[in-house]
């Protein structure tokens, strides 16, 4: 994952803010943060699934 990805994964799930929190930090609005993270964690559940 980018930089940018695991910060806000980090954010969310271990300093447990809210999206509009996180967007606030970012300068930016609460449903980008929620399309950047449903990007990433779609790629991590993909990612989890593919069998080398």
């Amino acid at each position: 994952l980018e930089d940018r990805d695991r910060q806000i994964i980090h954010m969310r799930f271990v300093e447990e803010l809210t999206q509009a929190q996180i967007g606030e930090r970012l300068g930016v609005s609460q449903m980008h943060v929620s399309r950047l993270l449903s990007r990433t964690l779609a790629r991590l559940r993909e990612g989890m699934l593919t069998t080398d």
